[in-house]
């Protein structure tokens, strides 16, 4: 039985870096720029658990499959976004088998 099986449709990210009309402080736009980080971290996120999901599989048989400790899948599972980086969900989505396209639009 093969475990990592492709998905025949890739999930698209596009971060949209537009210049901002009105600026109020640097504060101001380091907290628009964490909050396009959140939205970027929670798609990756929901396409990885939709797809563990889709399979049937368990944490324990998501944890050996994706090469990573129960308590790391437990944590996946539970939405626990501020464990994981852009990168590491990238890498596990790359893992099950699903294809990340990233498009930055101006």
């Amino acid at each position: 039985m093969r475990l990592l099986a492709r998905h025949p449709l890739p999930i698209t990210v596009m971060l949209t870096l537009a210049p901002t009309v009105c600026r109020q402080s640097a504060l101001s736009d380091y907290a628009n720029a964490e909050a396009e980080t959140l939205q970027i971290r929670t798609a990756l996120m929901l396409s990885l658990q939709q797809a563990i999901e889709q399979r049937g599989w368990s944490p324990e048989v998501a944890a050996k499959a994706l090469k990573q400790t129960l308590p790391r899948m437990q944590n996946l599972m539970n939405g626990e976004i501020s464990r994981f980086s852009i990168e590491q969900l990238i890498q596990l989505l790359a893992l099950i088998g699903r294809e990340v396209h990233i498009a930055v639009i101006e």
